[in-house]
């Protein structure tokens, strides 16, 4: 009854939507690592406040910050006031992220387990800080998830926080969940976890096409096949359209993904796999055995560098050349199940202009509340003057 009268409030906006997307599509029971990682998520996520992050990173850390590699250095953390010592950093963020030093307002990566074994914040295994370098509105990201959310796909949980390095305030992050095995107990259930995790860039090509192009995660150290990716691939290309479902629905969510496309169509999250083949995560569920799409650097969704203002327009009512999501469009039976998606997603519950608007509100007021307003406050004016553009796109999906 609780966990029934949970998704009420939270569809009708009066709390934050909190609980696994899987949830919401499949009912029941969930496992107790599900629950663990649910409690970590909103405990660490909380949006009732801006956190403080301190971060005190050792010299040798400073010195490699602005490497591009996997390796981490010791640093310590205080996150609102609870220290944990001997933490991995390193910076992170894709190929057309620009590096910078600890001078400047660098996004890391955060892993409490790197040098501590068993060791977490309460209860996660990593963290990312987000500069928001390409969110002039520090909105767009953590709005495009939460639309995902609410439409029923597994998306990162995110917050805001003031974060100092080495003891100057290098301003306003986004905290943004890790999409690892943590991600995946607590969208898909424990038997879902450590299945392959692909990360889709523009660079790398259209996947299908070209699976060998996208990165697979742990792929020489634990001697991953991608075979499953390899498959999805030939499915979606070689398949003609009268057989097409079926073989693409034994390797694939077919109504996720339907789904996920009619999100990326309405937040305009044109730098995805619909119109750019990039800043998506493809994972494939171990104990279900097929696919599921996760979106990934939603910072360019919500009008960014597109039309203000209402749907389609400019190009993002249909899908460009990305042969998954042109077919999506060409398949009657899947370019159906798109527009039904679409349909459903453009009002509330899921573009609930009330909610969206109110959760802008919330922000405007979690990050006007810092008692130390000069040290944030180039991202302070970025927000202001740039609130008005998201609300207006807000107001114009109805």
């Amino acid at each position: 009854m609780i966990r029934y009268l949970t998704v009420v409030l939270a569809l009708l906006g009066a709390i934050p939507v909190h609980l696994p997307a899987a949830a919401a599509r499949d009912p029941g029971r969930p496992d107790s690592k599900q629950v663990a990682q649910q409690r970590a998520v909103d405990q660490v996520f909380d949006l009732s406040r801006l956190h403080v992050i301190d971060l005190v990173i050792s010299d040798e850390g400073v010195r490699h910050l602005t490497d591009r590699s996997e390796t981490r250095y010791r640093c310590t953390v205080t996150f609102d006031g609870f220290e944990v010592k001997d933490v991995g950093v390193r910076q992170a963020g894709g190929v057309f992220h620009l590096y910078q030093s600890i001078t400047g307002k660098p996004s890391l990566s955060l892993k409490f387990n790197e040098f501590v074994k068993g060791q977490r914040l309460h209860g996660l295994e990593k963290l990312v800080l987000k500069n928001q370098a390409q969110d002039q509105s520090l909105l767009n990201e953590h709005l495009t998830y939460e639309m995902f959310r609410r439409a029923g796909v597994p998306a990162a949980t995110t917050a805001y926080a003031v974060v100092r390095l080495n003891g100057r305030a290098a301003g306003i992050y986004l905290m943004r969940e890790p999409v690892d095995d943590d991600f995946m107990v607590r969208n898909f259930g424990s038997a879902n976890a450590g299945g392959n995790l692909y990360e889709l860039e523009y660079n790398a090509g259209d996947f299908a096409r070209s699976p060998m192009g996208a990165d697979l995660k742990d792929e020489t150290k634990d001697k991953r096949s991608r075979a499953d990716l390899v498959a999805l691939g030939e499915a979606s290309t070689a398949t003609p359209d009268e057989s097409f479902v079926h073989n693409l629905g034994a390797r694939l969510d077919l109504d996720r993904a339907a789904t996920y496309f009619a999100l990326e169509t309405l937040t305009r999250h044109w730098d995805g796999i619909s119109y750019r083949n990039n800043n998506t995560y493809l994972y494939h569920l171990k104990e279900a055995d097929r696919f599921v799409i996760i979106p990934h650097g939603a910072d360019q969704s919500f009008g960014a560098r597109g039309g203000r203002g209402g749907f389609g327009g400019g190009g993002f009512g249909g899908f460009p050349p990305e042969i998954l999501a042109q077919r999506f469009r060409t398949v009657p039976e899947l370019a159906a199940k798109y527009e039904a998606e679409l349909a459903r997603a453009s009002g509330a519950p899921v573009w609930d202009q009330a909610a969206l608007l109110a959760r802008v509100d919330q922000i405007a007021k979690l990050l006007a509340s810092y008692d130390r307003p000069a040290e944030i406050a180039y991202d302070l004016s970025r927000f202001r003057a740039n609130r008005f553009w998201v609300e207006a796109f807000i107001r114009g999906g109805q």
